[in-house]
């Protein structure tokens, strides 16, 4: 190989992941759950269907909100790994309180899918459930 050659894929090695990086998925999202299970009786968490979320993505903070129970879910996207976020959210629900895990992976800047973790719990009686869902941005 020459040398050309050799600067040319070193370049590339170092311009791609800070490209992929680059990318904001700030904007209007359908969000459509899938798989759901849910062991709480008293608690209705999160049917199968659509749901419209804004996500909110400045440098490495990124902020997921459903549009209809309008909790924030903060997480970061990392450098290492700018296609795979951790978002958290905790609310109060029923007298108890609702603590949610979603681990969403993006093809790109347009689509996604992820699974979500949760638990809610009064401090006597606890349960929880998960769901997983895919993603679309549907709107800048």
């Amino acid at each position: 190989m020459n040398i050309k050659a050799l600067i040319f894929i070193l370049c590339l090695g170092l311009i791609a992941p800070a490209a992929v990086y680059a990318q904001n998925f700030s904007g209007q999202w359908l969000g459509k759950v899938s798989e759901s299970l849910n062991d709480c009786d008293r608690i209705g968490k999160t049917e199968p269907g659509d749901y419209k979320l804004t996500i909110v993505h400045k440098n490495e903070d990124i902020m997921l909100m459903e549009n209809v129970e309008q909790v924030p879910y903060r997480g970061v996207v990392r450098p290492d790994r700018p296609l795979k976020v951790f978002v958290q959210g905790v609310y109060d629900l029923h007298g108890g309180y609702v603590t949610e895990m979603l681990d969403i992976e993006f093809d790109d800047a347009q689509k996604g899918k992820g699974q979500s973790v949760w638990s809610w719990s009064d401090g006597y009686y606890q349960c929880g459930g998960r769901f997983k869902f895919g993603l679309e941005k549907i709107r800048d």
